[in-house]
């Protein structure tokens, strides 16, 4: 028996990105409540605006006039309270796992580090100027998952699972999206972005891991691939561009 060969593949079989992604907000969920303690904040340094900013959470001000751009991935592990912590892993972690099982470790890693940064690209170019709020939390990228689901829903018409899970996606993105349109603390915008990255990149990245068992009939096609692919890139520069001009920035 080659115990290599097992281990490679329950490695392989894992969902391990998701772990990955779940550990990474975890940790820095802990070492902001200890930088809290510290400071004299007690258990509510999550709270923080300085703490938030501390460990990545994203203003205006950082880009337009501290070119911190890193910090358009980085509020994607960052939260605020247990309470969206515990939401937002819980969620990550049933929907985590099912897209990872389809599209891939690698594919899935990129895809949702992506709609992170396109959720957070999109809301930082339409926010109005005068806003000075701080965004924090993997809603971006969790709404990337949402549509990377309706996505595949489209490319896999007669696969059960994947036609239930972009039922249920888009059922949830929706209720979402009505509940939270008119409430002051949540980033709507950052939600919408990442929701349209996910359709976008769900359409490009697609799920090779199902194109073997027995639904094997899909609607997928290598031009709309790239169509969506380039979409998702472009979208990207023309949110730049606009921001550019709004905020009077030059990239």
């Amino acid at each position: 028996m080659n115990f290599n060969n097992i281990s490679w593949r329950r490695l392989k079989n894992e969902s391990w990105v998701t772990m990955l992604f779940l550990g990474a907000q975890v940790i820095i969920f802990i070492l902001m409540t200890l930088t809290g303690l510290s400071k004299g904040h007690g258990l509510s340094g999550t709270y923080s605006g300085e703490i938030l900013h501390q460990f990545g959470a994203i203003t205006a001000r950082d880009i337009v006039i501290y070119r911190e751009y890193w910090r358009f991935l980085t509020p994607a592990f960052v939260h605020i309270g247990w309470a969206h912590l515990l939401f937002n892993s819980f969620f990550l972690y049933f929907a985590g796992r099912d897209l990872e099982e389809v599209m891939g470790h690698v594919r899935f890693f990129f895809f949702y580090l992506l709609c992170a940064m396109g959720g957070n690209i999109f809301s930082f170019a339409l926010t109005s100027p005068e806003t000075n709020s701080i965004s924090a939390g993997a809603s971006t990228a969790l709404f990337g998952l949402f549509g990377g689901f309706i996505a595949l829903g489209r490319i896999f018409p007669y696969n059960p699972k994947i036609q239930y899970m972009a039922r249920n996606m888009l059922t949830l993105a929706v209720l979402n999206i009505l509940l939270n349109l008119f409430s002051p603390s949540i980033d709507m915008l950052g939600h919408i972005g990442g929701l349209l990255s996910g359709l976008l990149l769900g359409f490009a990245f697609s799920a090779p891991n199902l194109k073997g068992n027995r639904y094997d009939f899909v609607e997928d096609n290598i031009h709309r691939r790239i169509v969506c692919g380039l979409g998702y890139v472009i979208g990207i520069v023309v949110l730049l561009l606009y921001a550019a001009k709004v905020y009077g920035m030059y990239y």
